[in-house]
């Protein structure tokens, strides 16, 4: 047998397998599906076009043994559907299928085909942990590498049907968004049948368009390229999925809508979310300066820039615009500790502010359970898991790992750009990155603050209830 023989050979045993394994239910058989993806993927030789299909096939074994697991956790007659207390006790669980999925999906060289079923894989697992805003993100990309994959667009369809079924802001939006894409899915029967079967199919057909007149998206002014720039990387600080969520100047409109207290006093967490919402803004708009200054001088100082620089002759970039970006990464990215910190105020966890960390926050550190604290009944279990998932993937081996190490690097050490050949984040005293890196990374650091927020929202508007005895409801004006 010649080496491509046998490299086209297991990766058809990995595929057949995993697709046998997991009609019949056996964990196994998912695990030597799973092995004979590993081999290629362990495999320095293995073939450029086959390590994203065996990366794809990997994440599904791994996904499949996952739910098989899950499903053997269940008590008899307990629904049918992902738990977040579950996923809560095994947190690690989905971290690496995460990952390898969305490696896939981001592959420009992997077929458009297996990108669109990796991107779809990957919003389903996102969103059966109630990260609704990233699975959002997830299909509509999947939709954009591959328009054919109807799958996908029924998938948005029904996280939006949830997303109304909550008391939510931006309902006629949504409702629109909803019906575009119900629309899409059933125009896409037969390729939906093809990716997912015809039990997918059928259900997308049997959704109904609720016929809202909402706006599909808010594109504020088309002449402003700042909204422009937003618009297309959504990252308007509202619980919309499309555009800024409004035709008003103050387009940022996502808060909490009524806090439950005790007291008479204010509480809290209403200037909270003030102060969150404007330092986002903030790293926001450098980020958006930072990019800008470079693609007016791309490769050089702008002229705009005053400061004097040394030549290092290495090829490194000083100046402005990489110090906006780099600024911009880590102001982002500083907003999550401070949702922790905002959380622990809030939900009276008793830890010293001092010692809140997003990353380590949302779970007790000695017994691995979630803080008793936060997210009683099962949308708020939900919301938990959305924020304490989306920590455990900002480490270097996750779906986001350039964001913190370079955060760190950039806050502790010596970070500048370079045209030459980049180090990327390093624990060294100096790290180069290239400007291309750099602006994903900002923008990525500023989708998974965004995020972020929008879950800890749905946290606190989760555990509102009608008030009883002596609570009071807070609902405040907004600021003139």
């Amino acid at each position: 047998m010649t080496a491509d023989e046998r490299w086209s050979l297991t990766f058809t045993l990995s595929s057949v397998m995993i697709n046998l394994a997991s009609d019949a239910g056996s964990v196994r058989d998912l695990r030597s599906g799973v092995e004979w993806a590993t081999r290629l993927l362990d495999d320095d030789e293995t073939p450029g076009p086959l390590v994203p299909q065996a990366a794809y096939n990997r994440a599904t074994g791994l996904t499949e043994i996952f739910a098989a697991e899950e499903a053997c956790s269940r008590e008899p007659g307990a629904p049918d559907s992902a738990s977040p207390a579950y996923r809560l006790e095994h947190m690690d669980g989905l971290r690496e299928p995460r990952m390898l999925y969305r490696r896939v999906g981001s592959d420009l060289l992997a077929p458009p085909e297996a990108r669109g079923r990796a991107l779809c894989n990957l919003g389903n697992i996102l969103d059966d942990s109630g990260r609704w805003v990233e699975a959002y993100a997830a299909y509509a990309d999947a939709l954009q590498a591959d328009p054919t994959n109807g799958n996908a667009a029924g998938n948005i369809a029904e996280l939006l049907r949830r997303r109304l079924g909550r008391r939510v802001d931006q309902r006629g939006h949504l409702a629109a968004v909803y019906d575009k894409y119900a629309a899409m899915a059933q125009s896409l029967r037969e390729r939906t049948v093809e990716v997912a079967g015809a039990a997918a199919a059928d259900r997308w057909d049997a959704l109904e368009l609720t016929g809202s007149r909402g706006h599909l998206e808010h594109v504020g002014d088309y002449l402003d390229p700042y909204q422009a720039w937003i618009v297309r990387h959504r990252l308007a600080l509202v619980a919309s999925v499309e555009g800024l969520g409004s035709d008003s100047p103050q387009w940022d409109t996502a808060s909490v809508g009524i806090v439950i207290s005790a007291g008479e006093q204010v509480p809290g967490v209403f200037g909270a979310l003030n102060v969150l919402k404007a330092e986002f803004l903030v790293a926001r708009r450098l980020a958006f300066q930072g990019q800008r200054m470079h693609a007016h001088a791309p490769g050089r100082q702008h002229p705009g820039d005053p400061g004097l620089y040394t030549d290092t002759l290495d090829g490194a970039l000083y100046g402005e615009p990489p110090a906006l970006l780099l600024l911009a990464q880590r102001s982002a990215l500083d907003v999550l500790d401070k949702i922790a910190v905002t959380a622990n105020e809030h939900f009276s966890t008793g830890l010293s502010p001092s010692r809140v960390e997003y990353s380590r926050y949302w779970r007790d550190p000695q017994t691995g359970q979630p803080r008793p604290q936060l997210g009683p009944g099962d949308e708020g279990l939900r919301c938990l898991l959305a924020l304490a998932e989306l920590a455990g993937d900002l480490t270097a081996d996750s779906m986001y790992p350039s964001a913190r190490l370079l955060r760190n690097a950039g806050t502790h050490r010596l970070v500048h750009a370079t045209t030459s050949e980049p180090t990327g984040p390093t624990q060294d005293t100096f790290s180069t990155v290239n400007m291309p890196e750099l602006q994903s990374a900002t923008i990525e650091a500023l989708q998974v603050a965004r995020a972020a927020y929008l879950y800890f929202v749905d946290l606190i508007d989760s555990q509102f209830s009608p008030p009883e005895g002596s609570a009071d409801t807070f609902q405040l004006p907004n600021q003139r």
